[in-house]
């Protein structure tokens, strides 16, 4: 509920926490900590949040902020999240391209 708290109030001086969080035993904890990165929107955020994409509990989470941010140094890790097993996550770094809206995704889109 803190992170989300975070997330809503969108001041940058939580992402030290809130990027700490991404490393929480909890899996929805690290969710958390993801969406309100996302919410945040600072791009101080993607080494933290492109790390996340490996992890199983938060790997949609974390496109779906790295979208959210718009920054295209995320896409490597999107253009890698779309051969994801989970269709949930493939689904999410696609739409997290498009907001990117950059051009060099659509091989991989395609």
């Amino acid at each position: 509920a803190a992170a989300e708290a975070l997330g809503r109030i969108g001041d940058p001086q939580a992402l030290p926490d809130l990027l700490e969080a991404l490393r929480d035993a909890e899996p929805r904890v690290r969710r958390a900590a993801a969406e309100a990165l996302g919410e945040i929107g600072d791009p101080q955020a993607l080494p933290g949040l492109l790390e996340a994409l490996q992890d199983a509990d938060a790997r949609r989470a974390a496109a779906e902020a790295l979208g959210e941010i718009g920054d295209p140094q995320a896409l490597p890790g999107l253009l890698e999240a779309l051969r994801d097993a989970d269709p949930r996550v493939r689904r999410a770094a696609a739409k997290a391209l498009g907001e990117i809206g950059d051009p060099r995704a659509v091989p991989g889109l395609l």
